[in-house]
């Protein structure tokens, strides 16, 4: 990613969102109606006029992980709430909408937002336009992770760093270096215990597999912000280890389904584990 350009694959995640709201079935497995308004209201009547655009197997198949991993973030963050977690950092948020739709139990968390500076202005003028408002609870932490220190970063918003804190990080690890992408756990695993992380992580893939159509790595590297690293679970879960996590649970394709999938023709589970929860033993 270019220093002074905010994210492309960012908007094409909310592009994602906004339709899983406007095409595809309800109770939506992400509720999220601010995504919509971001896309502005001629491409909201384009997807109107044109769904069956959308509704490839494909293109169903990269909904459902976009919008998979939003949700479980989100439960995830909401168990930790109920537990006394009152923290949440959005590490790598884009356009996410959640600290601006937020439901009432988190109205008592601090949320602070990290990101590229670049992507972060872009998103906070976007979010301005579309007349959309972030409560006072909410904090923004310009942060280049591969240049800068995220122990660092934290330490200057307002931030308790002697309280667990809950943080997120999806779609961002294959952009980074491995390195940095190391750096980055151990600087969330040397936060207070009790602290979590919820990552989604890019698989990687064998034969036939890498070869459908488009794949979604070619998509970004063709926008100028190609992946760098992939994990298989098990390597996750022992990067994790090593970093000093305590424990770490996958979300597995068939919980995904019994959890969030039963009943809906929509939109197929997962085929692949990506998503997982890392904690400091409290």
């Amino acid at each position: 990613m270019k220093d002074d350009h905010p994210s492309t694959t960012a908007l094409g995640a909310t592009m994602i969102r906004a339709l899983h709201q406007l095409i595809d079935e309800t109770p939506h497995l992400l509720e999220d109606p601010i995504s919509p308004l971001l896309i502005g209201d001629q491409a909201v009547r384009q997807v109107l006029a044109a769904p069956e655009k959308h509704r490839s197997l494909q293109a169903r198949g990269l909904r459902s992980h976009i919008v998979l991993r939003s949700r479980y973030a989100e439960d995830q963050l909401r168990a930790a709430v109920e537990s006394g977690v009152s923290q949440f950092v959005n590490l790598g948020a884009g356009y996410d909408t959640f600290s601006a739709r937020q439901p009432e139990w988190a109205n008592v968390v601090k949320i602070v937002e990290v990101d590229h500076p670049a992507s972060q202005a872009a998103k906070i003028e976007n979010f301005k336009r579309a007349g959309v408002l972030f409560s006072k609870n909410v904090e923004f932490a310009p942060l280049d992770l591969e240049r800068g220190d995220l122990h660092q970063g934290l330490a200057k918003t307002s931030l308790d760093l002697m309280k667990p804190i809950f943080v997120a990080c999806l779609g961002v690890l294959a952009y980074l270096r491995p390195e940095t992408v190391r750096t980055v756990f151990q600087a969330v695993a040397a936060l207070p215990r009790g602290s979590r992380l919820v990552m989604a992580f890019a698989p990687r893939e064998k034969g036939a597999e890498a070869r459908v159509g488009m794949s979604t790595a070619e998509s970004a590297a063709a926008q100028g912000e190609p992946w760098h690293t992939r994990f298989d679970p098990t390597e996750v879960r022992q990067e994790l280890l090593d970093c000093g996590f305590s424990s770490v649970a996958f979300l597995s394709t068939e919980e995904a389904a019994r959890k969030y999938y039963v009943g809906r023709s929509d939109l197929p589970p997962p085929r692949k584990v990506r998503l997982c929860a890392a904690e400091m033993g409290a």
